[in-house]
């Protein structure tokens, strides 16, 4: 055996790989582990980002405008109300609309504080 020719490279028991070849499985399986750990943390951000949601249940008091609902609530420590006050929620009449909520009905809602006003995003009737 000689010498490599000038200007060759020692390559023993491997071959170049041909034009156009796909990338390593270990190349992929570092792209892949990137890319779900970037969506597990744009997950997690989103959650911080957003104020939290309450669960209040209660009975339909009445809806004296379009965007309000009052209701009697059970007690709510989250945000320091205690049971049987009186909570007016400011919400899109649409989704007021869909429920269709009628004084006397008892009802689950999802709810968040913002600023002064409860504001809310849910509500079901439960029997």
């Amino acid at each position: 055996m000689g010498k490599p020719a000038a200007g060759a490279v020692e390559n023993p028991g491997r071959l170049p790989p041909p034009e156009g070849a796909l990338p390593s499985p270990r190349w992929l399986l570092a792209l892949l582990f990137v890319a779900l750990l970037a969506a597990f943390a744009a997950g997690i951000w989103g959650t911080i980002l957003r104020p939290p949601a309450y669960e209040v249940r209660g009975t339909v008091v009445a809806r004296p405008a379009p965007d309000l609902l009052l209701v009697r609530h059970e007690a709510v420590a989250a945000l320091g109300m205690s049971a049987m006050e009186l909570m007016g929620v400011s919400a899109d009449p649409a989704l007021l609309d869909a429920a269709a909520p009628r004084p006397g009905d008892r009802v689950t809602l999802a709810v968040r504080a913002r600023g002064d006003r409860i504001v809310l995003l849910r509500i079901t009737k439960t029997p």
